[in-house]
């Protein structure tokens, strides 16, 4: 693509360098997403609970009048507890990798959600995306 896109609704150009960052990005961004699905789905597994009683019981949690398909045992909350710990920490060293995924990319992590926001709301800049994979 020899021609800069501008998303509709915004002062900013898009380069086509910019695209191709993106979508290097985007690549990074789902394997850290894969790797951090995997490691939640070994807690859980670790802790004997699938991922529905899981989010069951969390949801329970969060609305005690949340119906759940089994009332939930003390060992099984015990279990959730643990599980959740272990999830939130692995969700939070997600989020180094994430950003490292765009920076090493040449990207700030602000510009890779702008061009995100401007690709969703543009069929031609999603296309565009999609052909840089």
């Amino acid at each position: 693509l020899s021609q800069t896109l501008a998303p509709r609704g915004a002062n900013e150009t898009i380069s086509p360098l910019e695209i191709q960052q993106f979508a290097q990005a985007l690549k990074q961004l789902r394997r850290v997403e894969m790797e951090t699905q995997e490691k939640m789905a070994e807690v859980l597994k670790d802790e004997n609970l699938s991922p529905q009683r899981f989010q069951e019981i969390g949801q329970r949690r969060d609305n005690p009048a949340f119906p759940v398909s089994d009332e939930i045992t003390p060992s099984e909350q015990e279990r959730f507890d643990k599980a959740l710990a272990k999830i939130q920490t692995i969700q939070e060293e997600s989020i180094p990798k994430q950003r490292r995924a765009i920076t090493l990319q040449g990207l700030t992590v602000e510009r890779f959600s702008q061009i995100g926001r401007a690709v969703n709301s543009n069929p031609a800049l999603r296309q565009q995306v999609q052909n840089s994979f």
